[in-house]
């Protein structure tokens, strides 16, 4: 998606390639942060937190193009909650809960222009998170390890807005629906019972939202180097859930933040010459 975004229209005809990177400062709604329920399953708020990866993106000629783009990030949340502990003669006991999720985004996109202005694009998106949970109370402990995996298609369309020379800004929206599946990671019997309870090592769950971007571009002739600065929200509601009853019924998953990108592109087809700074300048038909 931030690929899709980030490049200014170019001028060179035939292919060209970009690299880049993007760094995201960003928020998380998992559904599991939405459970209330004190007394089982607290409700673990994750913090804000830094992202980023690599961005590729190749331009077959003005109308075709195909990017990539992956970004990994941790997100950690605390919570106390209390818990009725036999143990204790039927005393509240207090539960120290802490959570971290690795998240792994991925995307490969196929990308045409109807017009200079107009880019419609269409592919798959993968999102995967590594869930750990702790939690103990008094002498009593345990863990919980899930990979979440999601991964379906993304059809969308973006404009091209120019303001003043080289500087452009890029709305964008995107259908999106990601089939997803639990991997159990406990390694025990123990952990396997709790993951089926707290983690869904045993259902599925079907996505379906909208992703909304805009990002302000602006490119460096001379140099062939497009940044950015923009915003991205995301959001997918749970439509449909294999096991009923399950704790993410009724519930959304939500991601938003602030992105920095920076991306070079250079010419596959043009001569030497101009790949070392005699080429034509960049115009608005790419």
């Amino acid at each position: 998606m931030a690929s899709g975004l980030l490049l200014a229209p170019g001028a060179l005809s035939g292919a060209e390639l970009g690299i880049g990177a993007a760094a995201w400062y960003a928020w998380w709604d998992p559904y599991w942060s939405q459970v209330s329920d004190t007394r089982v399953l607290p409700r673990i708020r994750i913090g804000s937190e830094f992202s980023g990866g690599p961005l590729l993106n190749v331009s077959f000629n003005e109308t075709w193009g195909l990017s990539a783009s992956y970004a990994y990030g941790r997100y950690e949340g605390r919570a106390t909650s209390f818990l009725l502990n036999p143990l204790y003669y039927y005393i509240e006991q207090p539960v120290a809960t802490q959570r971290e999720a690795r998240r792994h985004d991925a995307g490969l996109l196929i990308s045409g222009r109807p017009h200079s202005r107009i880019k419609l694009y269409g592919g798959v998106a993968y999102s995967g998170y590594l869930m750990s949970t702790r939690a103990s109370v008094a002498v009593l402990s345990y863990s919980l390890r899930v990979f979440h995996h999601l991964a379906g298609p993304v059809i969308g369309v973006e404009c091209s807005i120019p303001i003043v020379p080289d500087l452009f800004l890029y709305p964008g929206v995107s259908g999106v629906f990601q089939f997803s599946r639990f991997k159990d990671e406990s390694g025990d019997r123990a952990g396997a019972f709790l993951n089926s309870r707290f983690g869904g090592t045993d259902t599925t769950l079907l996505y379906a939202g909208l992703d909304l971007a805009l990002s302000l571009a602006y490119t460096i002739r001379r140099i062939g180097v497009t940044l950015a600065i923009g915003g991205r929200f995301r959001c997918l509601w749970i439509t449909d859930i294999e096991k009923k009853g399950f704790v993410a019924d009724g519930r959304h998953d939500m991601l938003g933040g602030i992105n920095l990108t920076a991306m070079y592109t250079f010419s596959l087809t043009a001569p030497a010459a101009d790949r070392e700074g005699e080429r034509e300048p960049l115009q608005q038909s790419r």
